[in-house]
Order: C-alpha cells, then structure tokens, then sequence
C-alpha cells in the first residue's frame, strides 16, 4: 500500500512538495526549508491553475506564518498584486523594470550635463548669488602636473569622505596603484573612501585584480551600468569634475564651496544606491564571447524556459543544456538560472 506522501504526490504533484509526513511529529504541512522555495512553488501554482495566494497555499498546505511571508516576499518582488492575490508576469515585471531602470539612468545623465553645463559656463557670470564659491580651471596639459597635485592635496586634506566616479577607461596598474596608495593614507585617518566605477570596465582584468586589495583595505567599491563623467567630492566641499562629460580634452574644473558641490555629492549618492557590489558583476560585458547556441538558450532562460523545454525548442539534449546553462552562468558571475538571464538582459546581449 502506498504510503500518505504517496498518495499526495499521485493527486496533485505540487501538494507533494508541501505536504510531507514529519515522522516525529506525525504532521502534515511541514513548511518548506526556505521561502523563496515554497514562494516559487506557490506562485508556479497560481499561473498554472489561475488561482489566489490564499486557495493555492492553502491546497498546498502551507502554514499560515509562510503564507505571511510568501506575500510579503512575491508583492516585493513585484511578481503579486496583494489586493487581488493575482499573479503578475514575471517577463512582463522584468521588462517594467528594466526600463524603469534606463529612464532612471537617462534623467541622471542628463541631470549631469546640465549642472557640467552651468558650472563651465555660467557659475563666473557676474551677479551670481553665492559668493562663496570658487572655480578654477585646468587644461588637458594641465590635468597631469597641476591637477595631479591638487588632487593629491585635496586626498590628503580630507577629513570624512572622499567620492569618486570612474566612467570607461583604459587602466594601467601605475594609475591604480597610485590611487590606491591615496585611499590607504585617507582611510589610516579614518576617511571613508567609495570608489563608482562603470559596469564595463570590470571586465578588464588589471582593474578586477585591484577590487580585492581595495574591499580589503577598507575601500568600498560599486558598479553602475552608466556613470556620465569622472568625478572626485571631497567633505562635500570641494569637487573636481570633468569639464565637458564627453569629452576629456576639455579639462577639468575644481568647485569649492556653493551648493553645486552639494548637488554633485547627491547626484554620486542616487547613483550610488542604484549600482551593484562587485561581487555581482558579471566577469565580462561581452556579447561576442558567446556562441549561437549559447545565446538562444540564454534567451530561453530570460522567458522563464525549463531546460527540458529549452532542449526540444533547440533540438538538443537535456545534458547538454544543463552544460551550457552552467557556461554562461559562469561568464556572468551568476549563481542561479534566474540571475544569468536578468544579467545578460541587463548587459543588452538579447537585442
């Protein structure tokens, strides 16, 4: 005779993954060992059989304190309504939130032009209400030797918090190593030193072997799919900032004092909030290092696709889909099927 859990699984193969026996408790609806498990059952039920949160965790037998909990972790995940327990498309979500994301990169940029704009032709007008301002200006051939040094006199000064953005470059380990030798005298004094630097450039592998040395000295590191212009904010006080975001022929300005410098320092923070630790940053931001078929089964995993379904859409083997899912996890740094699509949808290698 077929045992209860038996029987469970042969009525209704979802109830099979709740409704367990506890052989010391002689219990029905054990909960899951973790949430994000049962809210993935829970929600695959509510596609399937169009049901609530409430019909399907209750079919499922799940206690009411993980009902709870599983509301609260689909509604933050944007993947339930809670007034109508609905489920929302989880490619629907994802795409709302990519180009929310993008718009909000967009007006950052473009909030960042335009205060470039207004501090490189506008903040000497005569008549300008905060006199206690200053700008001064450096040429290209300048920025090696005069604004070198006022940089480094400026690391030096600092009391509490040194900023800085770093757009796409071409580094070199002299010019790491020189930063870092600044950070490390900043933060002996007991500075906090965060360093923004665009997504793209973590694929260069001089950079990436700096990251480790600057968590471990006490630098805190972040990356940003965008970051518009080099920046370096120091006690909010005092900036340096890339004349012309476009163009670094242009020089560079030195801003004390005045709001504008307390504007730039809340524009790093936005951007700062939005961007990731570098430990969730893919290895490499290139779209050429993929095969075809690679790509066709990254596009599969954006929509949600099991690997069995992945292997008759492509006329290939489970084994090898499960190969290749592990490829390409790898090339992006990630650490489930889910995160591998959201990361190649986000470094644009599905357009």
């Amino acid at each position: 005779m077929r045992n209860r859990a038996e029987r469970l699984l042969a009525r209704d193969p979802t109830a099979g993954l709740v409704e367990v026996e506890d052989k010391k408790k002689g219990a029905a609806g054990v909960p899951y060992e973790d949430d994000d498990q049962v809210s993935r059952a829970i929600y695959a039920r509510m596609l399937e059989r169009a049901e609530s949160l409430t019909d399907a965790a209750a079919a499922m037998g799940v206690t009411t304190a993980q009902i709870a909990r599983v509301q609260e972790h689909l509604t933050r995940l944007r993947l339930l309504d809670p007034d109508a327990e609905a489920p929302v498309d989880a490619a629907a979500m994802l795409r709302r939130s990519l180009e929310e994301s993008h718009r909000l990169l967009d007006r950052l940029v473009e909030q960042h032009v335009a205060v470039a704009a207004v501090a490189r032709s506008y903040l000497n007008l005569p008549g300008r209400a905060e006199r206690d301002m200053d700008v001064d200006f450096f040429t290209r051939d300048e920025m090696a030797t005069r604004l070198a040094r006022r940089i480094t006199e400026l690391s030096e000064q600092a009391g509490h918090e040194i900023l800085s953005m770093h757009p796409v470059a071409d580094w070199t380990p002299a010019s790491l190593a020189e930063g870092l030798e600044r950070s490390e005298r900043a933060l002996a004094r007991g500075v906090r030193v965060r360093a923004l630097h665009a997504q793209s450039s973590f694929s260069q592998p001089v950079l990436r072997g700096f990251v480790d040395r600057w968590t471990r000295q006490g630098r805190e590191v972040r990356a940003a799919p965008v970051v518009p212009t080099r920046m370096l904010v120091y006690d909010r006080h005092t900036a340096v900032v890339q004349a012309d975001p476009a163009h670094l022929d242009a020089g560079a300005l030195v801003i004390r004092g005045g709001g504008v410098v307390r504007s730039l320092a809340a524009l790093y923070d936005n951007c700062w909030m939005t961007a990731s630790e570098p430990k969730d940053v893919p290895g490499s931001s290139d779209a050429g290092a993929l095969t075809e078929q690679q790509r066709a089964i990254l596009r599969l995993l954006a929509v949600g696709a099991k690997d069995s379904a992945i292997a008759r859409t492509l006329g290939i083997s489970t084994r090898t889909v499960t190969r290749v899912v592990g490829e390409v996890s790898a090339l992006l740094g990630a650490t489930s099927r889910f995160q591998a699509g959201v990361r190649a949808t986000r470094l644009g290698w599905l357009d």
